[in-house]
């Protein structure tokens, strides 16, 4: 008996939970003057070709610390953003830009702590290559920006 995994390569998931970065976002004026904390939840699914047993192909994976700097860096050095739901946008397509391996991703961003009786306020979305390469890449082209 043949084993799927093995006969089309196995999934993988990897998760970042609680990734915490400073970057500027919001909509009231106050929220222009300086960047703030924000904090992802983050997952990402990728398919190798390989059975994942014994497999030290570092090429075929996605290295987990270098996507969280890229992501970090990516935060801290980009322009003002409006909308959290914008914020999860470009996290995601840099995400599929960056890591042509990447298949579907889940974005949930939150800010800490910004309204009383709150632990944290956010939105999540989750797109698949198609969705970005179809839909958020033609957005992108559209408004002007590099995706």
């Amino acid at each position: 008996m043949k084993n799927e995994n093995i006969a089309s390569g196995v999934r993988w998931q990897i998760f970042v939970e609680g990734l915490a970065a400073m970057t500027s976002v919001g909509l009231h004026p106050h929220e222009h003057e300086k960047q703030q904390a924000v904090e992802l939840d983050i997952e990402l699914s990728y398919k190798t070709g390989g059975s994942g047993m014994g497999d030290d192909d570092t090429a075929a994976v996605i290295d987990y610390d270098h996507y969280c700097s890229v992501v970090t860096a990516f935060l801290q050095a980009k322009p003002h953003t409006r909308l959290l739901e914008t914020l999860a946008s470009e996290v995601a397509s840099l995400s599929f830009r960056e890591f042509p391996m990447l298949d579907e991703i889940r974005v949930a961003i939150h800010k800490p702590k910004i309204r009383p009786n709150t632990a944290r306020l956010g939105v999540a979305s989750s797109w698949t290559r198609w969705s970005y390469e179809t839909l958020l890449l033609a957005q992108t082209l559209e408004s002007g920006v590099a995706a």
